[in-house]
């Protein structure tokens, strides 16, 4: 949620959350063993905000990272503590991607096939189910890639043309929907729209 809900106190953040996963206060009140009126409150911001045990069982139960809920900026860092944000902006901008026409094409030899890459989309999709949003990011710059030559390929061969287009969709997906929940909504809006 960074960048696009940096305004939100902690408690419209708890609100925004409990809202999407579709619970009353009722229901998020009791999972938490408090009362109704303590978390009306703590959303309305008319008591000060619960303490971070509680914000972490919060979190918890929201399935939320924890700074989430407190409004943390989030820096998504792979192993070497290199950012690699900018590696998925070079995918997504790859001048492959945006102009064919500069480069030959390609022989079928080197073009990926779709169902390995689908298989490699589906396991970044449980890391960012699971929370995981530092593997996704460094997982994109590849998945990316892999996505653009299936594009190729559903160019060049009728019969997996579907599945290429589709697997392409689903690494533009996940792109668009880790990007956003990171606070890359510039180049987040261009992987959405590539997904379609």
């Amino acid at each position: 949620m960074r960048g696009l809900g940096d305004h939100l106190s902690i408690g419209e953040r708890i609100a925004f959350y409990r809202k999407r996963r579709g619970y009353t206060q009722e229901v998020l009140a009791g999972l938490v063993g408090r009362s109704t009126d303590w978390l009306a409150k703590a959303e309305s911001g008319r008591r000060k905000p619960p303490r971070i045990d509680m914000l972490a069982e919060l979190a918890r139960i929201l399935r939320v990272p924890l700074g989430d809920l407190v409004g943390q900026s989030m820096l998504v860092e792979d192993e070497r503590q290199q950012d690699d944000v900018p590696a998925v902006r070079d995918a997504l901008m790859s001048p492959r991607r945006l102009s064919r026409l500069l480069f030959g094409p390609e022989a079928d030899g080197q073009l990926p096939n779709p169902a390995p890459a689908a298989v490699r989309v589906e396991k970044a999709w449980n890391d960012y189910q699971g929370g995981r949003l530092g593997s996704v990011i460094a997982a994109l710059p590849a998945l990316l890639q892999a996505a653009q030559g299936l594009e190729e390929r559903a160019g060049r061969r009728e019969e997996d043309s579907h599945d290429c287009w589709a697997v392409s969709a689903r690494t533009h997906h996940l792109a668009a929907t880790t990007l956003a929940k990171i606070g890359e909504s510039d180049i987040s809006w261009l992987a959405a729209e590539r997904a379609m």
